[in-house]
């Protein structure tokens, strides 16, 4: 009678508890880690147009120059010219695989602002900012939106079926297979407790042993997953004419320019492409060479890894593809 009684009442407290467990509500901020989650895994250019789509909700408009860079300089994609009303803004967008924005990439956005004509500026990242960065951004009237503001403001612009919490939610199953699950720790509990009631009958050969115990090993075979690659399509043809070549290494220093611990890339030859760091640990080599390689005629430039002023690190020179 027992062994049946402890089976019902492991089945359940079980099933009562993991059903419990599952309809339980999420963790309050469960959203906003995903939510992030989500920002940094995407590429930069969802991200800024994702980001526009939240200011344009906001009341601003993006200005355009017919195709040209709003203030004579290569556009990178990420200073976007901005008006609200009367008013001009200037928006920069950081995006990448660090989470933490130094002040390295805050320092001269007011005097960028100013030279495209615009009165405030704003730097958008899915991370955060460190302390010395929001000291800068104050003293330059710069706004920061960190990932933490972020996240209200384009949760809205996302497809329901790409929403983070969507993608985690319980199967409608899940009570299903947690009462089954109860019910099979409830027969072995039952059974187990059946067997220590079981009388043990006496041997009278002393060479015999009561019971003999072995254990197995089981090997379990490790699984890589491949890490998802950035959706970077190669362009196979290589245009002969100047213009259009000039604007291509344009839009790859552009590119460049995004990324996490680049402070600027410009081409200093027509074959090397200098890239100044935002930080001396910074390396972003593993992202840029695949912005390169995208044009066949720059996959073998030479590029110029340039520390920050008052770093100890050397210049160091990389090249994505030889000759």
């Amino acid at each position: 009678m027992f062994p049946f009684l402890l089976a019902l009442i492991v089945f359940a407290l079980a099933g009562a508890g993991a059903t419990a467990w599952l309809r339980r509500e999420p963790p309050k901020g469960n959203d906003l880690l995903q939510g992030l989650d989500y920002l940094a895994g995407l590429r930069w250019a969802d991200f800024i147009r994702l980001v526009l789509r939240a200011m344009h909700a906001a009341g601003y408009s993006t200005i355009g120059d017919d195709g040209k860079p709003n203030d004579g300089f290569a556009s990178d994609g990420k200073d976007i010219l901005l008006k609200r009303g009367a008013q001009r803004t200037l928006l920069f967008c950081k995006h990448g695989s660090s989470s933490i924005v130094s002040a390295q990439a805050v320092l001269g956005l007011g005097k960028s602002a100013q030279l495209r004509g615009a009165t405030a500026s704003i730097v958008v990242t899915p991370g955060r900012f460190d302390a010395e960065a929001r000291r800068v951004a104050t003293q330059q009237q710069v706004e920061l939106i960190d990932g933490e503001h972020l996240w209200p403001k384009v949760k809205p612009f996302i497809p329901e079926q790409s929403l983070p919490s969507k993608s985690k939610a319980a199967s409608p199953k899940a009570p299903l297979m947690a009462w089954a699950a109860a019910a099979l720790l409830g027969v072995v509990s039952g059974l187990l407790a059946y067997s220590m009631q079981a009388p043990i009958e006496p041997t009278t050969d002393p060479n015999v042993s009561a019971s003999q115990v072995t254990a197995r090993n089981h090997a379990t075979d490790a699984r890589s997953y491949a890490p998802a690659t950035a959706d970077i399509q190669p362009i196979e043809q290589v245009p002969t004419d100047a213009a259009e070549l000039d604007q291509r290494r344009r839009e790859a220093a552009n590119s460049i320019s995004t990324l996490f611990g680049v402070q600027r890339a410009a081409w200093s030859t027509q074959s090397t492409l200098q890239v100044n760091l935002s930080s001396a640990d910074a390396d972003p080599v593993s992202e840029l060479c695949p912005l390169l390689e995208r044009y066949p005629e720059l996959a073998a430039s030479r590029v110029q890894l340039q520390p920050p002023p008052g770093s100890d690190r050397a210049v160091r020179f990389i090249q994505c593809r030889s000759y």
